[in-house]
């Protein structure tokens, strides 16, 4: 329902003023010119999204809420919603009803639920006001409260990766806060607490308003973000899934200062969980054999000898895409054929092997020497006797080039361009083949699943697999979407998403749970893993995924 209808008469009595009426502009702090900047950035952006939100979405009303001196209600207006504002301030409303006559505006506060007799609106837009509020989850809630389909707020934020909240006082001034305190929040509180007042699910915009605000300069840390929450989950480009951020330690925790005495090391060894340590008696003992690999039994029953990589130091101490495993957990079933693909040490290979048994098959595709060893060894260790090791790396041309190789720590960044790694890197010559062309000589005609992490050379590797991702049956896809990652090769990200799109593949992207959102393929960058399901075999994907 159209909440212009529930406006209170205050509202409506506004909206159609003589066309003869005079009146004299007051200048306000809004009217500044790095004020108008902002708001001329913000404003674009604006319309960008309800661009492509409107016919989705059906949007028809707009509430715009803490509007100032009516700016953003004109825009919405010119975006062809039905809008009304409402601001605390009322010498604000006095000023936006002489420069927009047309438009309703009222006085009234965010944070008191009188607020909610406005009604319902399809489309809320809350800009530049959270954080000037004494109780923003109080706010937000009632912006829960008034929004029927979306909500898109634009906020301040402190430069905190954790949910974190910073009480300041500010100035007294027309663009502050009414009350001259005010709560500054992280941008994950802001995900948090819409998530909390009810939103199914919240988005970055992609990319943010073109202005130094939204981004990190040489002066300062993002200052600002702008966030997209849906009462139902939306797949439309413009829009990153961001999750409901979880609570990572114990804030009462107490960290000494300084080395700890004996007695205190004892204690919080013997504390420990055993597979701490575990960990802590191994590294101990590789003080005496440095060489010393230590065996690490994972989660779904494999066993690892960890070395001294990054991937072994994530598995020893905080796991490794938890959730990305659990995907392949529940999605495999005994007898499929799977394709691992930049195999490094395994990890996935053991674990796709031992999910599809021995009537399934596993082709691993590694072209470093070096990692195929390792490889080796965790396939004869953990006796897959259905695995397959191709000692080569894919593309869309046959031939051989140089590959290169980290020298490190991070030795998981190998690849055919030279890795944006710290580390110092060598080059070997290894020989580099269409993916059809391998199958065709293997007699493969069928694959369930194909992981995919090639560090750049993605798009590659599927123009070199056409036929097989053209054809049905077709295989469900993981794979690694990162702009670091291409960006060495010379084109970006989304052009992965897009070619695969293109070949009706749906994209998904991971939330915190492991459930799967779709996912745009038109973003403009990408830092993840996804999902690409053919659209044919989404269906039968899904109710695998969905069995226990």
């Amino acid at each position: 329902m159209s909440a212009i209808k529930l406006m209170p008469p205050a509202l409506a009595d506004v909206s159609a003023p003589s066309l003869s009426t005079e009146f004299t502009i007051k200048l306000t702090a809004f009217d500044q010119r790095e004020y108008r900047k902002l708001i001329a950035a913000r404003a674009d952006t604006i319309r960008r999204v309800v661009e492509r939100l409107k016919a989705v979405l059906r949007l028809e009303s707009a509430l715009d809420a803490g509007c100032g001196v009516g700016f953003f209600s004109k825009t919405l207006e010119e975006c062809g919603l039905n809008v009304c504002g409402f601001d605390g301030r009322e010498e604000n409303i006095a000023e936006a009803r002489k420069r927009f006559p047309k438009l309703p505006f009222e006085t009234a506060d965010i944070e008191e639920r009188s607020i909610l007799e406005l009604g319902r609106f399809d489309f809320v837009l809350c800009c530049g006001l959270l954080y000037h509020l004494e109780n923003p989850l109080l706010a937000m809630r009632n912006l829960r409260a008034l929004t029927e389909k979306c909500l898109l707020l634009e906020s301040m934020c402190i430069p905190d990766e954790k949910p974190s909240m910073l009480l300041r006082e500010e100035p007294h001034a027309d663009d502050q806060s009414m009350t001259e305190v005010a709560c500054y929040p992280s941008e994950s509180t802001l995900v948090k607490m819409l998530y909390r007042a009810g939103f199914a699910a919240v988005y970055r915009v992609v990319p943010l308003p073109e202005h130094d605000d939204f981004r990190d300069t040489a002066e300062h840390a993002r200052k600002r973000t702008m966030l997209l929450a849906s009462c139902a989950p939306v797949d439309i480009a413009g829009f990153r899934l961001y999750p409901e951020p979880r609570e990572a330690g114990d804030p009462w925790s107490k960290v000494a200062a300084g080395r700890p005495s004996v007695p205190q090391r004892i204690g919080r060894f013997l504390a420990s969980p055993a597979k701490r340590k575990y960990i802590t008696m191994a590294l101990r003992a590789r003080r005496v054999f440095p060489e010393m690999p230590i065996p690490l039994r994972l989660g779904f029953g494999a066993w690892w000898l960890a070395e001294k990589g990054a991937l072994d130091h994530e598995l020893m101490y905080d796991g490794f895409e938890e959730t990305e495993v659990r995907f392949v957990q529940r999605l495999l079933r005994p007898g499929m054929t799977v394709l691992d693909i930049g195999a490094h040490h395994g990890l996935y290979t053991v674990l796709t092997a031992k999910r599809v048994g021995r009537r399934g098959r596993v082709i691993a595709f590694e072209p470093s020497p070096r990692e195929c060893r390792r490889l080796a060894k965790h396939v004869r260790v953990n006796r897959c006797r259905n695995v397959e090791v191709e000692a080569c790396a894919l593309g869309n041309q046959c031939g051989e080039a140089e590959f290169y190789v980290v020298d490190g720590f991070r030795d998981w960044g190998n690849s055919l361009r030279p890795p944006a790694v710290p580390e110092p890197t060598r080059q070997v010559r290894v020989p580099v083949r269409r993916l059809d062309d391998v199958l065709a000589e293997r007699g493969i005609g069928h694959v369930d699943f194909l992981k995919l992490d090639a560090e750049g050379g993605e798009l590659a590797v599927l123009e070199g697999a056409k036929k097989l991702l053209q054809t049905a049956p077709r295989p469900a896809i993981l794979a690694e979407v990162e702009d670091i990652r291409t960006r060495p090769w010379g084109y970006a990200a989304r052009e992965i998403m897009q070619l695969l799109a293109r070949w009706n593949y749906r994209w998904f992207a991971f939330s915190e749970t492991g459930t799967l959102y779709p996912a745009s393929p038109d973003d403009e960058s990408y830092d993840a893993n996804f999902v690409a399901l053919p659209e044919e075999r989404a269906e039968e994907f899904q109710r695998l995924l969905a069995e226990k």
